[in-house]
């Protein structure tokens, strides 16, 4: 969960809805978001669960575990041009866009850099990036919006 680069294609627009706001969507299209869960499916009837899954979860259904089959609204569509452009988006929900898409690396930088991202942009008390924090980012491609250290006392 944080913030990371996605590649749209040219002039995208993410959809909104009726009250305007960003429709959360996964970075993958409905086909692709089909196959991965039919994958998984297959996967579970031959009886093949994740290691993390609990004894108490094994006997559940697919579904149950996994959850229901992908809905359309939360995969962004099928692209038609080749996604060359770059936009951050965050990633604590399925993900929203968090500035407009630029055609190259160096303006999305610049944008960052003068303005910084939506959520800043939103808070007078909040300053944009450095150039180096946001060169550094968008080289990257991510980074995480909270870290939790655990410190186990002896």
């Amino acid at each position: 969960m944080g913030r990371e680069i996605r590649r749209v294609a040219p002039n995208w627009k993410h959809p909104k809805d009726a009250a305007r706001n960003f429709i959360p969507m996964y970075d993958k299209s409905f086909r692709e978001g089909v196959e991965d869960w039919k994958a998984g499916y297959a996967s579970w009837e031959r009886g093949e669960r994740p290691d993390y899954c609990s004894e108490g979860s094994q006997s559940l259904e697919f579904w149950e575990w996994e959850g229901p089959p992908p809905d359309r609204e939360m995969y962004r569509p099928d692209w038609t041009d080749e996604p060359t452009w770059f936009q951050v988006y965050e990633t604590v929900s399925e993900g929203t866009p968090v500035t407009p898409p630029f055609p190259t690396e160096k303006e999305l930088i610049d944008y960052l850099v003068t303005h910084g991202d939506f959520w800043c942009q939103s808070r007078p008390n909040e300053n944009p990036p450095s150039h180096e924090a946001a060169t550094a980012f968008v080289t990257q491609g991510w980074a995480p919006s909270m870290v939790i250290v655990s410190r186990i006392q002896p």
